[in-house]
């Protein structure tokens, strides 16, 4: 599995966990979900720099 493939599948559970989560807890500010949240934007920052470099 290449990189760029890796780094979705990551995000995608991510993703999955923090509404699980949100869901269970009931509530978008609580601790897990909030770092689910702040795990899932620094993928996403990786994902969007190495789109650039791509450019």
């Amino acid at each position: 599995m290449n990189m760029d493939k890796q780094l979705l599948t990551q995000m995608e559970q991510l993703r999955k966990k923090m509404i699980e989560a949100a869901l269970l807890n009931e509530s978008l500010q609580h601790l897990d979900v909030l770092m689910l949240s702040q795990s899932l934007d620094e993928i996403i920052v990786q994902v969007q720099k190495r789109e650039r470099r791509a450019l």
